[in-house]
């Protein structure tokens, strides 16, 4: 009876080593917690898919609507800079009281010769007595040439909105990135709570079965003692699990910028990506999507709208400019001027001040053009390096894959002679201590390969 009491928590601990294996990637993706589940509402979770946590997460999330706003104040400046095209009006009245009397000469023929009678006759003086004075002055302006000016500024400012929309677009990626390790994470945490309720309900057995042994004499009491203490620390773990889950769960909600107790359980990702059977295509959509690179780009389009808007300011600013001129409250003058004309204005000679300025402005456009090159030298080698260590992480999976399916093997058959009476216990516990390490190997690898496709995602600017 002893043997056999031994055999059957062997066969039972076999069992919990071999339920840690978990399925391919792509089926990790049970319900977190029965409990947690039992204890909720009536109705079932949500089920919740890699996609839609994406999109619930760019439409929600906090940081990326401050990085709209910035678009949005792009949009305002552009809008304020094309009035700059129109015609300027402004209207300047001003109002004072005389201190002095104004008073003005006008010397004999001043305003000519009525026949032969010089007009006026001789030296007049007209004074105006200190009194409310008032003087207006309205004026219109349509530029010329500097229209090309605020079309320059115009393309200017457009490219620092297409650059706030690409740094928007880096925002949204980084809130992507987040939720995919978030849900990665998540499912091998499922993974593990699987397995170690599995392993719960095993020694849960095994620890009856042991006491109905003590009871029949069969058995020790320090070996049930043994199990109660593996049973405990598995129960721990489970528990710890549990909370890890929950707390991952938070996180992503939070990412989500919904309410931090929405319950919900995932659903299966794809086990492969296009881009992992060739580096080339992984190459050119990084070179496409990474928003580093457009971002490099836009730099440079601004550089080249500095230096043009700054070689424009050699342009002349010529203009039509009405004016109305009216000192009506001053006796003696004309009641108002009215004027219309061109107007130029050209500072023939600024001693290099203009070049010294078109010399940095060119010096910015190397500078930008060197920094996207090595830009995009940085982000092929991100690429590559990532891409090469998923085709690692996914070899290694494999070769854990496939040495505990050997040490499963292995282990049937020792147990088999065991059952035979043809090996020791010893050698049946070896093997089970050599199935359980090669499950923990499995796990860390699969940890490693979420990872790693989390980062070759990232690498390749995956919206």
């Amino acid at each position: 009876m002893r043997r056999w009491g031994w055999i059957s928590l062997t066969i039972a601990l076999f069992f919990v080593s071999a339920s840690v294996r978990c399925q391919e990637p792509a089926a990790q993706t049970k319900p977190a917690d029965a409990s947690t589940a039992a204890a909720g509402a009536l109705a079932e979770p949500e089920v919740l898919t890699l996609q839609q946590a994406i999109t619930i997460a760019l439409a929600n999330n906090r940081q990326i609507k401050i990085f709209d706003q910035n678009v949005l104040i792009s949009n305002d400046e552009i809008l304020a800079a094309r009035t700059q095209r129109y015609p300027h009006f402004s209207v300047d009245v001003t109002g004072s009281g005389l201190l002095t009397p104004v008073t003005i000469k006008f010397p004999k023929g001043a305003f000519g010769f009525d026949g032969t009678n010089p007009l006026p006759s001789g030296p007049t003086t007209v004074t105006t007595d200190p009194k409310f004075s008032a003087l207006s002055m309205v004026q219109a302006y349509q530029p010329l040439t500097q229209l090309w000016s605020a079309h320059l500024n115009l393309g200017l400012l457009d490219v620092g909105k297409k650059l706030s929309q690409e740094q928007l677009r880096q925002q949204k990626q980084q809130i992507t990135d987040s939720v995919k390790q978030s849900y990665y994470q998540l499912l091998q945490s499922e993974s593990a709570l699987d397995a170690t309720n599995e392993s719960v309900k095993a020694l849960q057995e095994v620890d009856r079965t042991t006491e109905e042994y003590v009871k029949q004499k069969a058995a020790l009491p320090y070996q049930s003692a043994g199990v109660k203490v593996q049973l405990a620390q598995a129960q721990l773990q489970q528990v710890t699990l549990q909370d890890t889950i929950q707390t991952q769960k938070e996180n992503l909600n939070n990412l989500m910028g919904r309410h931090l107790a929405t319950d919900f359980t995932l659903s299966p990702v794809p086990d492969t990506l296009p881009e992992e059977g060739s580096i080339d295509l992984a190459r050119q959509n990084a070179l496409n999507g990474r928003s580093e690179i457009r971002q490099a780009r836009f730099k440079v389009d601004q550089a080249t709208y500095s230096r043009r808007l700054q070689k424009a300011q050699y342009i002349p600013e010529v203009g039509i400019r009405y004016l109305f001129f009216s000192p009506f409250t001053v006796e003696g003058l004309p009641r108002y001027f009215n004027s219309l004309g061109i107007q130029l204005k050209w500072d023939i000679y600024d001693w290099g001040y203009k070049k010294h300025l078109m010399d940095e402005k060119q010096r910015q456009i190397d500078q930008s053009q060197l920094n996207l090159t090595e830009t995009s030298s940085q982000v092929v080698l991100d690429v590559s390096n990532r891409f090469r260590k998923l085709r690692e992480a996914r070899a290694s999976l494999n070769v854990a894959q496939l040495a505990q399916e050997a040490e499963k093997e292995k282990l049937e058959v020792v147990l088999e002679q065991y059952k035979q009476k043809t090996t020791l216990l010893s050698n049946l516990q070896t093997e089970q201590a050599n199935m359980a390490q090669a499950a923990a190997q499995y796990q860390q690898a699969l940890a490693n390969f979420w990872t790693a496709r989390a980062d070759f995602e990232k690498a390749m600017g995956t919206d």
